[in-house]
């Protein structure tokens, strides 16, 4: 028999205690933990965190308006069930949260709702399980602006689905400033704010509808053309919409913009990789080492973060070990300097060619991300062996 996991937001101690007695003697084991409805954000948090199955809720206890309450519940979760409870069957109590978005509504007497709505939602869960895709996330930030995050992302994405093979989503996280839909030459209506805006009725159909092609298997959703502070989203709308761009492509490259900013603190839990790019300047450097250590103030997992150093010089005066000693990491990847290529590629509306020489290395560090091996370089022909 399939057991359930739940969390209790009750604040009646009548109805609390007599929900915890029937699930302790319950035939189907129900684990449970308990919030208080009262510390609302405290509720949205461990919802959002642990995403339990089902959140029982007592209706009396949401003081907000009840369709914007359950809204945000979802969006904190948007596969737990809700299941609403309340002193009386009062039909347009019960007509409200349902409309509001609960999945079952439960009233005394216990004996003939509670048992019945438990069991409908556990099925209705079982029935919509499927092996659900989980693609990897990676995520690219400069250490200050005019590093080549953006560049390193968009290569990065289209190689991805050359050497790879699979699904490829680039998404514009740099919503002051974002310029992967002028590089990709991605001309669309919609933008990240518009795919958050609709979360709460985000679905691969909607999905489809928001994100352009570049190639197939590339899949572009540009930053928007104007952006107000005022208008930025919260950071559980964030981490929820990265999360469901997980379930649409195998792989996930963020363009997070330059230094760190709530988006980057927000998602960094979500990402895979981080890779932070730099170049050789004192002020990139700092901002490197300042980032790194802002994360690691924050307890954060240091593993999935990358140092990558773009647009080295030919003749360094320093060497890779001492420069790894500066920054106090080892770096993932040196890649050479070519302005002039990229320059003219971006001129054309096009990415670099394959046989440029940092477009062979941009191929290397895919291999890396991906964990795959290396194309060996063609051998140019020749007479003589």
């Amino acid at each position: 028999m399939k057991t359930a996991n739940l969390l209790l937001a009750l604040e009646d101690d009548v109805l609390r205690h007599d929900v915890v007695c029937r699930l302790e003697n319950s035939e189907r084991h129900c684990s449970f933990d308990e919030q208080n409805p009262s510390d609302w954000r405290g509720l949205l948090n461990r919802v959002s965190q642990h995403r339990p199955e089902i959140l029982l809720i007592e209706l009396s206890a949401i003081k907000a308006d009840l369709a914007n309450s359950l809204r945000a519940i979802k969006k904190s979760a948007p596969q737990t069930k809700i299941v609403a409870l309340h002193s009386s069957d009062d039909p347009k109590t019960i007509l409200a949260a349902m409309r509001a978005g609960a999945n079952e509504f439960i009233h005394p007497p216990f004996e003939e709702t509670f048992e019945a709505a438990i069991e409908r939602v556990i099925n209705s869960n079982t029935e919509e399980q499927r092996p659900e895709r989980r693609g990897k996330v990676v995520g690219f930030l400069s250490a200050k602006g005019g590093c080549g995050a953006t560049t390193l992302a968009c290569h990065i994405a289209a190689d991805l689905k050359l050497q790879t093979g699979q699904n490829v989503l680039l998404a514009d996280l740099d919503l002051s400033s974002g310029m992967v839909g002028f590089l990709m030459k991605i001309e669309s209506q919609y933008s990240v704010l518009d795919a958050i805006s609709n979360l709460g009725r985000l679905d691969e159909s909607l999905w489809k509808a928001l994100v352009s092609e570049w190639k197939p298997g590339v899949g572009v959703i540009p930053g928007p053309d104007a952006f107000s502070y005022d208008s930025a989203p919260a950071r559980d709308e964030l981490r929820h919409l990265v999360r469901f761009m997980r379930t649409q492509h195998d792989w996930v490259v963020l363009d997070l913009g330059r230094s760190f900013t709530e988006v980057t603190a927000a998602l960094y839990q979500e990402l895979d990789d981080l890779l932070l790019v730099s170049v050789l300047e004192v002020t990139a450097l700092h901002g490197l080492k300042a980032i790194a250590q802002k994360l690691r103030d924050r307890g954060e997992d240091m593993s999935k973060l990358q140092l990558i150093l773009n647009r080295t010089p030919k003749m360094m005066d320093m060497t890779h070990e001492d420069l790894q000693k500066i920054l106090g990491r080892p770096l993932y990847a040196m890649l050479p300097n070519d302005y002039p290529s990229l320059y003219q590629a971006y001129s054309t509306g096009t990415l670099l060619p394959a046989n440029n020489r940092l477009a062979q290395q941009f191929s290397v560090l895919t291999t890396k991300l991906a964990g795959i091996e290396a194309p060996k370089p063609q051998r140019k022909f020749s007479l003589f062996r």
